[in-house]
């Protein structure tokens, strides 16, 4: 008895840890396709970290999520004849709305 009151207890737990679990992964699908296809369109991307998915504090926006995340785009410079890869560092900010798509991006420096 005791047994089956604390799963009844626990089972909602588990519940919301699984569906914020899969809420933030399709955030981060959703991110990694606008970097590749509307931000560094072309450019090789890399992902370094991702924040929490959190809820903005104004409900009257129509991005009602947000997101940071830290990435690398590979670019190519040349200097003196020679073509470089270079890898630079980018954070930005993700806004979504209620079904996870970008709304807007906003990049921040670290200093």
């Amino acid at each position: 008895m005791r047994i089956t009151l604390f799963l009844l207890l626990l089972l909602p737990a588990v519940l919301r840890a699984q569906i914020n679990r899969s809420a933030t992964e399709l955030a981060k699908e959703n991110i990694q396709e606008y970097v590749t296809s509307k931000l560094f369109n072309g450019h090789p991307y890399q992902p370094v970290s991702y924040g929490e998915l959190k809820s903005r504090e104004e409900k009257n926006q129509e991005a009602i999520w947000f997101i940071t995340h830290k990435f690398e785009i590979t670019e190519t410079e040349t200097h003196a004849d020679k073509k470089i890869s270079v890898q630079k560092p980018y954070n930005f900010i993700f806004y979504l709305d209620k079904k996870l798509k970008v709304r807007r991006a906003e990049s921040y420096f670290l200093e």
